[in-house]
């Protein structure tokens, strides 16, 4: 495999995808990746930049030419396939249309280019409370056309591979698993200023949506105010869920009607080394998500060598991080248990004896992440 082209995905709207993209790259450089391209669109280049300058300083052979996504159609990324002559491509999603302008079939498009889809997660169908019937009909036509032409589709997690067999028995290509890894930055492990940070608290670094569950969170310490206990929160993410546009006065609501607004802090989105910050120095990360693919803020605590409560769903057990402590995902009783014994006996971080461990192993971690991306695209 010379020349693997990559399709950047994400942004303010799902930094999940983003940070996806990222790790793999640094996977891809780890394992030693003959070369990468990655194809970034209209005003995601700025945002994008900084990772192709930070490859270069790793290998620098590898190189991220940006495509414009103004006037971009099937033709025309065809022509920057074979300009860069990619020999394998990932990830075509259920979403090509929205995110890159790309509509189905794509046979023609791509050629005798090797290429793999991805399918996040099947939330819509574990959640199907959360999605409109107009929502939940574009995701199962998109992977319906994504299915109908892929050769290998990637999964995150082998609870999201069973998902995939169980709902779309008639798929006849590859199934793939590939548990992405946070890549852990040599900075993060280095002095850093966050002004402001109060002495101890937790962290909870997800995107405000529906099934990311702040709400049980938020019932959790109104529980432990009632019993004298008052632990400051800080949370991260943009405050919006494009699927109720309500919701954030929901969230704002929620936080007075419980009592704990003065406890919680809404920070918004702040920049990774920011975030990472906040993990580091925490007395734990609280995952309390309905729902994931797989989480990077799991992946995020492992490479810190952080503690996190996590909620008891399929794919955090799959995950395992050390230190994880679960609870039943819409149990306020069980969180603020969890969170209780925290408070009290926990330190603060952070523990830079747990940081070293985690980091040699993150390391590995990251170049068997891939050398398995190698395997699938030799494969498919």
């Amino acid at each position: 495999m010379r020349h693997i082209g990559l399709i950047a995905q994400g942004g303010a709207g799902w930094m999940g995808g983003s940070e996806y993209i990222r790790n793999l790259l640094r996977a891809l450089a780890a394992a030693g990746a003959p070369e990468a391209t990655l194809f970034c669109f209209g005003d995601d280049q700025d945002r994008w930049r900084d990772a192709g300058a930070e490859l270069a300083l790793v290998r620098p052979m590898w190189h991220a030419p940006l495509v414009d996504r103004l006037g971009l159609n099937n033709r025309q990324f065809a022509a920057a396939l074979r300009k860069h002559r990619v020999e394998f491509l990932y990830p075509l999603t259920y979403g090509n249309r929205e995110n890159i302008g790309l509509t189905f079939p794509l046979r023609r498009t791509l050629g005798g280019t090797r290429w793999a889809g991805w399918i996040p997660d099947f939330q819509h169908r574990h959640l199907p409370r959360f999605f409109t019937p107009a929502q939940a009909v574009f995701r199962d036509r998109g992977i319906a056309a994504l299915l109908a032409e892929a050769p290998t589709v990637v999964m995150s997690s082998g609870t999201a591979a069973d998902d995939l067999r169980a709902f779309y028995p008639g798929y006849r290509g590859r199934v793939e698993v590939l548990r992405f890894a946070t890549c852990p930055h040599a900075e993060w492990y280095e002095p850093f200023d966050a002004p402001e940070l109060p002495e101890r608290f937790f962290a909870v670094c997800n995107q405000f949506w529906l099934h990311k569950n702040h709400l049980t969170l938020f019932r959790a310490l109104a529980l432990l105010a009632a019993r004298g206990i008052r632990p400051v929160v800080l949370c991260t993410g943009a405050l919006e869920d494009a699927r109720d546009s309500a919701y954030p006065d929901q969230i704002r609501a929620a936080m007075h009607e419980n009592g704990i607004a003065e406890h919680v802090r809404l920070l918004g989105l702040l920049p990774r080394r920011a975030q990472i910050e906040l993990l580091r120095r925490c007395v734990a990360i609280i995952q309390p998500s309905l729902f994931e693919g797989w989480s990077t803020v799991v992946e995020d605590a492992r490479a810190l060598g952080r503690p996190v409560l996590l909620s008891d769903i399929p794919v955090h057990r799959e995950q395992a991080p050390p230190g994880g402590r679960y609870f039943a995902p819409e149990s306020a009783e069980e969180l603020a248990e969890l969170m209780a014994t925290a408070w009290a006996h926990w330190p603060a971080g952070p523990d830079l004896a747990a940081e070293q461990t985690a980091r040699a192993a993150a390391e590995c971690r990251l170049a068997e992440v891939g050398r398995r991306f190698l395997e699938i695209a030799a494969l498919s």
